[in-house]
């Protein structure tokens, strides 16, 4: 992932997935910025009233302490999803993804995002539930094009230890903790069902979904083959 890597900007919510991976790449990764430079990047979704203003503001005090360089967007997501159609959480994602791609260009930067093996289990389930092919059940890329999400193998209770070892401070986002988006079903009643009957869940699950990785490449490198003879 930091193969060639001069610049990372990281997607920074303040929360303690992005606040762990900042804190990781600065320090440890990085060691200071001698092996690349390390940024981030806050949005504010203005969906939450003060709730938004003081992640905003926790964020800025975060990277101040630091001395990490933070580019702050603001973007208004209720209006996204009005014009486009679509509910609050996919008009944020799309958002948040043009921004990525933009901020990458400008600054020739990898963006990192603080995706966790906890996040990937729930893109699984919920993939599972709409119906999807083998590679929607590949759950998200650790690499797609300047992305690239660290965490990706590490689950949340490790995150919370690594904030509590390094005495990292991170915000609880409110509207994780209801259940008016299907993702935060999956992550509030459903996993935990399953981690009643198998405590190793996620990690069981990850096995899944390497597996079917394999698989998926496996299948897109012989259609290609196919292809490239008939072409």
């Amino acid at each position: 992932m930091l193969k060639n890597t001069k610049k990372i900007m990281v997607g920074f919510s303040g929360g303690a997935d992005s606040s762990a991976l900042l804190h990781f790449l600065f320090v440890h990764a990085s060691n200071f910025g001698k092996n690349f430079i390390v940024e981030a990047v806050h949005i504010n979704h203005n969906l939450r009233g003060e709730e938004s203003l003081r992640d905003e503001l926790s964020s800025k005090e975060f990277c101040k302490k630091l001395n990490i360089k933070l580019h702050v967007e603001k973007i208004d997501v209720r209006k996204i999803s009005e014009t486009k159609k679509i509910g609050e959480e996919e008009a944020g994602r799309i958002a948040r993804y043009e921004i990525f791609k933009r901020l990458s260009c400008e600054n020739g930067c990898k963006i990192a995002t603080a995706h966790t093996l906890s996040d990937n289990c729930e893109t699984f389930i919920l993939n599972l539930l709409r119906g999807t092919s083998v590679k929607g059940l590949c759950g998200i890329p650790p690499v797609r094009d300047n992305i690239i999400r660290p965490l990706i193998s590490v689950s949340r209770q490790e995150i919370e230890n690594y904030c509590k070892i390094n005495n990292i401070k991170y915000i609880d986002d409110g509207s994780n903790f209801t259940r008016d988006y299907t993702r935060n079903k999956i992550r509030l009643d459903i996993i935990p069902l399953f981690k009643n009957i198998n405590p190793n869940f996620e990690s069981s699950l990850n096995r899944t979904i390497n597996t079917l990785k394999k698989d998926s490449e496996y299948l897109e490198k012989i259609s290609n083959k196919s292809f490239d003879s008939i072409k």
